[in-house]
């Protein structure tokens, strides 16, 4: 696959635990998911958007280290941050500062897969952009991967913002979604209902995220689980953006069966628990990820039980 990865490019400012100090680092979820698809010796373009200040500037050189041309970054006014705060277990919560006026034109020449999500896709005014170049994707026979990413302190309105969700539902063929914005998305509902549900809609394959439990996925109505393997967690900063390219890497624009599922699930699972083991969304190279896999076995569950 070539990749086209669409979304916010943010810097987070990332706090010591017990402490006020923070360390920037380059971030946003689909950053996170271009840079971890390069470190897998993926070519990948990344299109968004980045201020000319101080921290547009660490975005520029984050993406250029990594492989990945800075073409496709549109100017804004002033590069969004995130601050986030680690807290017991290693889970981070973020505060933003963030707007998001993404208009600029995107070439899709050459592109097999492109993948969105997180703010990109909900945030006014750019988000109606993005899901304009899903739908434009989709039409042009691109396979579209797409993650809710869901950040409830900026989407605002619940039902506006399940709205814009379920189109971008129907119009991915791959969707990647945490148990996390399930629960938000639709309370009290299990997610093997809700995943079944979202099937139905359009896309060929649904994956849902589960933290500690790992992952599972239905495909053709059958539900494909993989455990997550057990690491002393630093912190879970991109743990899911790097499961998002870890399985996207796996999938390689092949056919859809349960074997080659098991084993997206299986190195997104490991690459995901690299990932916490570290500071920050610092990718595995695809070497680690397959070593990091070995161990670590997917099973399916065709009732989806919980």
């Amino acid at each position: 696959m070539t990749f086209l990865v669409v979304g916010e490019s943010l810097v987070d400012l990332i706090g010591a635990p017990g402490s006020w100090t923070f360390t920037a680092v380059p971030g946003g979820s689909p950053l996170n998911v271009a840079v971890a698809l390069a470190a897998l010796g993926r070519p990948v373009r990344f299109a968004g958007e980045a201020g000319d200040d101080f921290f547009g500037g660490l975005l520029r050189d984050h993406l250029t280290r990594h492989g990945i041309g800075t073409g496709d970054l549109a100017p804004a006014a002033a590069t969004g941050l995130a601050f986030a705060r680690v807290g017991a277990g290693g889970s981070a919560s973020y505060d933003f500062r963030f707007d998001w006026t993404f208009s600029a034109p995107v070439a899709l020449d050459g592109v097999t897969c492109l993948h969105t999500g997180s703010l990109a896709t909900l945030a006014a005014p750019g988000g109606d952009h993005v899901r304009g170049l899903m739908r434009a994707a989709a039409e042009s026979g691109i396979t579209v991967s797409y993650d809710p990413n869901i950040r409830p302190s900026l989407i605002g309105d619940r039902a506006r913002a399940l709205a814009h969700v379920e189109e971008c539902v129907r119009l991915a063929r791959l969707v990647k979604v945490s148990a996390e914005d399930l629960d938000w998305l639709y309370p009290g509902e299990p997610w093997p209902g809700v995943a079944r549900r979202w099937a139905g809609l359009g896309p060929a394959l649904v994956v849902v995220t589960r933290g500690a439990d790992g992952a599972a996925a239905v495909l053709d109505g059958e539900v494909i689980a993989c455990p997550a393997p057990a690491v002393e967690v630093v912190d879970t900063v991109g743990a899911g953006d790097t499961f998002t390219a870890a399985y996207l890497d796996t999938l390689d624009g092949a056919p859809l069966s349960a074997e080659r599922v098991a084993e997206a699930l299986r190195r997104g699972c490991a690459a995901a628990a690299i990932v916490c083991t570290r500071a920050g969304a610092v990718p595995p190279t695809r070497e680690e990820v397959k070593s990091f896999s070995q161990g670590t076995g997917a099973s399916r569950d065709e009732e989806g039980h919980e």
